[in-house]
């Protein structure tokens, strides 16, 4: 079961050791639960950061990746974080859905305005406040 077509023709693979051997579970479309256990997950970027792409992988709240869960009853799904919950006795102790929040912020450390570095050979410049 997946929900939504891939975000980018540039998929990665992670494998999340936390999660090697975890058991878990998610909500799908029709309201009910569905368990499994987790495999990887596929998560997208553009590989090149200095070529625009407006895909859903570069918008922070439209980003997901997919945990791929091998579910009980035989089949796979591809579910984002916001629908699943995992089963790590030595580290969760509620069974309870958190109340997620969105990520609307694109963080840019660079285009602040704020600062310049001089122009120099110097290895450690000084940074001075613009005017």
């Amino acid at each position: 079961m997946e929900l939504w077509n891939s975000f980018s023709y540039h998929p990665t693979v992670t494998s999340w050791a936390i999660l090697s051997a975890a058991s878990g579970k998610y909500i799908g479309k029709d309201k009910q639960w569905h368990h499994g256990a987790y495999l990887f997950t596929v998560d997208w970027a553009h590989p090149d950061a200095n070529i625009l792409d407006t895909d859903h992988s570069e918008i922070p709240h439209e980003h997901k990746c997919a945990h791929i869960i091998a579910l009980d009853d035989g089949n796979y799904a591809a579910q984002p974080n916001n629908r699943c919950i995992w089963d790590l006795p030595s580290f969760t102790i509620k069974d309870s859905i958190p109340d997620w929040k969105v990520q609307t912020n694109e963080w840019n450390v660079e285009d602040t305005g704020a600062w310049k570095t001089e122009d120099t050979d110097n290895f450690f410049y000084e940074i001075e406040e613009k005017k």
